[in-house]
């Protein structure tokens, strides 16, 4: 018997939950007969089940809830709203006397005649109640219409376990993740074993999906923090005689138990404030011109490693003027201090203890304790909340949470010294800083990562996180991160060390409360290790959003649609003084030079960078300056340098000048933003070089043949330009092969193929052990062998 009553205390629980947003929807639409169905069978059920059990106010509550429904779908009986108000009490009743059973207290001792009593009086005709009843309380009689974003669903099969025990496997298949990470790491040190490396591929399957299983049993979709919502906007909206649209999305959505329940008092206040301080009342709104039935709009997404819940109305948002009045009033802020303040500072006032936007004091909210205890609890489990205020139109207010006890793939990287994390999912690209396909630069103090012609913001890991930038021998690691808020970026660190399945945790609330990192985690080395944010690392960084490249499309698409074709142009200032446009796609990085670096040669200008000479545009040689800023220009063939005073911006420029003025190296005039720029000519730029080379090679270049191949590329490359050789990947096209060339292949082929060409050979081999006496080819792992190779051809 007590399996049985504890079967039927759970299944009336969860039951209930549900349904007080469906009896809600179905008193918006009447019409609904699966949900007036639902309803039915649940007063059904229960009368049945406690019969047997021996509960009788359970059975009297719902046998007369039971009646009152098998009228209505046999339609003798109109659904209204006070017999909609007496099923919902009906509920309410049935639900705290299931409280009090599963408790083993004593019954509640109200007298249940009254709910019923109201559930069987008789009700108005329309006509009788609309005459009854002034606009201003029809108004608070109107229900509070629900939308969901997908229909019910039906039910899969379950059973009940403890929570305990999900909790249990939950610590054990984390344990087990960590201990796997640690054999990995033990069996990398050791020799290869390929049948003990198969085994245990074979196990890290079986943990993985053994993971992923028990992870999934943490898991409850959002729409239990959504169950109580309608009810209460229908609630609310009557009490306050306003109109409630509600539109729920995202219920699909899955996040960890323990953060649906700590999340359920925050969200419920925030739904309460936006019913009660947000959305006016029907006379209002239409005297603002809005429509009579006020928006609220509840939606949930996950985003990286968070949820993100955002609650927007279309109320009257959040006076900053009168936060900033009561602010002063209660003695926390002083006249002076306010008038410093920005619009932002002034709105985070809301968050102030007894600070409160309510005219006056109600049972449901003006008492000033709120918003404060709502951030509190937010931030308590590393989330974070903010406020998108619209004065007049409305307020949206978004809380971040993360996904806390959960085990996701990330890479373990390293900056000033300390190792970090940071999901797999939120990195697209790992690159080393001297990788062909990759070229910094630096425009108005801000890097640029331009990879395969694409461009990318640009942050070091230091900068952001406030540490020194350690000296190392080689190159940096350069990660091109998806941020969840923002454009893509690239974000460099020392190195990338190791991958790893990772436990999150979060981490404490100071921590959190940077906003760069979304939890902590313990790798197998035992040591804790925080786990980075890509969003926050942008917005630390202030990176452009998402919006701002929205607003770039939309100029984009007005310019084309005024049918002039415009192209990135480079806004800077000459040293003379003038401002002037170029070309972006001339602009290969911008750099400070060393003034010393700068010289003169037969009456001409160049500079001396990356060992060799370099022409310069403009002919200045002499600066009173230490450094200088410089364009590093390039048409393809030839480089120049183009010292100028200072880069201001990037902006949109007319490919044809507005104003064609053919002179110098000037191509005309363009207006942009009110200002009239002249518009240097690539052309004449590139054609006032000097034809001659001004220093030659003093050694041949290494071809590498095997071009397409990514180990030619990424790591063979690398190495000998680190050595100081001029590397051409593939034949040259625009001349011939010289006989001090080095010409590095694999195949046997291309080997006789460069001796033909009459130029050096170097054959390399993957194999440690050459294929037998004859065999000249070298292991292309053997630095020292190769390089001796290559010096020996060469000299």
């Amino acid at each position: 018997m007590d399996e049985l009553l504890q079967e039927f205390i759970s299944e009336t629980q969860e039951t209930l939950e549900a349904l007080a947003g469906e009896v809600v929807a179905w008193e918006a639409d009447p019409s609904d007969r699966d949900r007036l169905d639902a309803i039915f069978r649940f007063f059904h059920t229960v009368k049945g089940s406690c019969g047997f059990l021996n509960l009788p106010r359970f059975e009297r509550l719902s046998h007369a809830a039971e009646d009152v429904l098998a009228d209505i779908r046999a339609g003798e009986r109109q659904p209204d709203a006070a017999t909609v108000s007496a099923v919902l009490g009906l509920m309410d009743r049935i639900g705290e006397l299931t409280e009090a059973v599963a408790m083993g207290a004593a019954l509640p001792n109200e007298n249940d005649d009254y709910l019923i009593a109201a559930l069987h009086a008789p009700a108005e005709s329309p006509a009788e109640e609309a005459a009854s009843k002034p606009a201003s309380e029809g108004a608070a009689e109107a229900p509070a219409t629900v939308a969901r974003a997908s229909g019910p669903q039906a039910a899969p099969r379950t059973i009940r376990l403890p929570l305990s025990l999900i909790d249990q496997l939950m610590n054990g298949v984390s344990d087990m993740v960590l201990a796997r990470n640690e054999l990995s790491r033990k069996l990398r040190e050791r020799c290869a074993d390929p049948e003990l490396d198969t085994v245990f591929e074979r196990l890290s399957t079986c943990v993985a999906d053994m993971r992923d299983v028990i992870s999934k049993t943490r898991m409850q979709r959002v729409d239990r923090l959504f169950a109580a919502i309608p009810r209460m906007a229908r609630d609310l909206g009557r009490e306050l005689g306003k109109r409630i649209d509600l539109v729920l999305e995202g219920g699909d959505v899955e996040m960890d138990r323990e953060m649906v329940e700590m999340v359920v008092d925050p969200l419920t206040h925030i739904v309460r404030n936006s019913i009660d301080h947000g959305i006016e009342t029907p006379e209002r709104r239409r005297a603002a011109g809005k429509p009579e039935t006020g928006r609220l709009r509840v939606e949930a997404r996950q985003s990286g490693n968070q949820i993100v819940i955002a609650i927007s109305d279309d109320g009257a948002g959040i006076d900053t003027a009168r936060l900033v009045d009561k602010a002063i009033a209660a003695g926390r802020l002083t006249p002076d201090a306010a008038a410093r303040m920005t619009e932002q500072e002034k709105l985070d006032l809301i968050f102030l203890a007894g600070l409160s936007t309510a005219q006056q004091v109600t049972a449901i909210s003006g008492r000033g304790v709120g918003m404060d205890v709502v951030r509190a609890n937010v931030e308590r489990i590393g989330g974070l909340i903010a406020l998108d205020n619209h004065p007049g139109q409305g307020l949206c207010i978004t809380l971040r949470v993360p996904l806390t006890l959960t085990i996701i793939p990330g890479l373990i990287v390293r900056a000033g010294g300390q190792h970090f994390a940071i999901p797999r999912a939120a990195v697209v690209e790992i690159l080393h800083d001297n990788n062909d396909m990759l070229q910094i630069s630096r425009v108005g103090g801000a890097q640029i990562a331009t990879i395969r012609a694409v461009r990318h913001s640009m942050i070091d890991l230091e900068d952001i996180l406030g540490m020194e930038k350690l000296p190392q021998l080689g190159p940096r690691a350069i990660m091109v991160v998806r941020s969840g808020t923002g454009m893509p970026f690239a974000l460099a660190v020392a190195a990338v060390d190791n991958h790893e399945e990772l436990v999150i945790r979060p981490a404490s609330p100071l921590v959190m409360a940077s906003g760069v990192y979304a939890g902590m985690t313990l790798p197998d080395n035992g040591r804790p290790m925080l786990l980075l944010d890509a969003a926050g690392l942008a917005n630390a960084a202030r990176l452009p959003n998402i919006v701002d490249d929205q607003v770039a499309r939309r100029q984009e698409e007005e310019a084309e649609a005024t049918g002039v074709e415009m192209v990135a142009a480079l806004r800077f200032e000459e040293l003379s003084g003038e401002r002037r446009l170029l070309k972006l796609s001339l602009i290969e990085r911008v750099e400070d030079i060393d003034a010393s670096l700068f010289g003169r040669s037969g009456g001409k200008a160049y500079v001396r960078l990356d060992g060799r000479l370099m022409p310069v545009v403009n002919g200045r040689a002499d600066f009173p300056q230490d450094k200088v800023c410089a364009l590093r220009l390039r048409d393809g063939a030839q480089e120049a340098c183009y010292p100028v005073a200072a880069v201001l911006d990037i902006v949109q420029m007319p490919l044809v000048p507005d104003m064609v003025a053919m002179h110098g190296v000037l191509s005309g005039v363009s207006v942009i933003e009110g200002e009239h720029l002249e518009v240097l000519s690539p052309f004449a730029l590139f054609a006032s070089l000097p034809q001659e080379r001004l220093d030659r090679p003093q050694q041949g270049r290494c071809v590498l043949l095997d071009s397409e191949d990514g180990w030619t590329r990424e790591i063979l490359a690398p190495l000998l330009r680190q050595a100081g050789h001029e590397v051409m990947l593939g034949l040259p096209s625009d001349a011939p092969v010289d006989a001090q060339d080095v010409i590095l292949c694999s195949g046997t082929d291309a080997a006789q193929a460069g001796e033909i060409m009459g130029c050096r050979v170097v054959q390399l081999r993957a194999s440690p052990r050459a294929a037998g006496p004859q065999d000249g080819s070298i292991y292309r792992y053997d630095q020292d062998a190769l390089m001796a190779a290559i010096g020996g051809r060469q000299g």
